[in-house]
């Protein structure tokens, strides 16, 4: 299984699910792992994804373009999801709104020799999604 199918079946359900999460997330990401320049624990993408999905459910991921070279991997997806918990984002936290937000997200991710990730650069429009539960 390619990684992105790995590391997109691993954010697509809570944390929880994978009974030791910090395990789960180890097998695929190095630790820290460099996240658009700031190094971040595993422990604390495990508390991201558990946050992520306190605020939405209904996870779907869709590749829409890859590019891949040696240990690079460049993904563009869309993502969407219903927002039924508090989200907190940096303008404050919204409440559940119950409505499908969907979203471009691109990660330019770099594979050291053990297979995981070690850096990503994360690109996506949370100013646009925000706007979607706001109207």
């Amino acid at each position: 299984m390619a990684i992105d199918d790995q590391l997109f079946d691993l954010w697509r359900v809570p944390p929880d699910v994978h009974g030791d999460p910090v395990a789960a997330f180890a097998r695929l990401y190095a630790d820290p792992v460099i996240i658009n320049g700031v190094p971040m624990a595993v422990t604390g993408l495990v508390e991201r994804a558990a946050a992520l999905h306190e605020a939405f459910t209904g996870h779907t991921i869709e590749v829409v373009d890859r590019v891949e070279a040696p240990g690079k991997l460049t993904v563009a997806f869309r993502h969407t999801a219903r927002h039924t918990g508090v989200w907190r984002t940096p303008l404050g936290d919204l409440p559940p709104t119950g409505g499908t937000v969907t979203g471009l997200g691109i990660d330019v991710l770099t594979i050291d020799d053990e297979g995981r990730i070690s850096a990503i650069w994360v690109l996506a429009d949370e100013l646009q999604r925000i706007l979607q539960v706001s109207r």
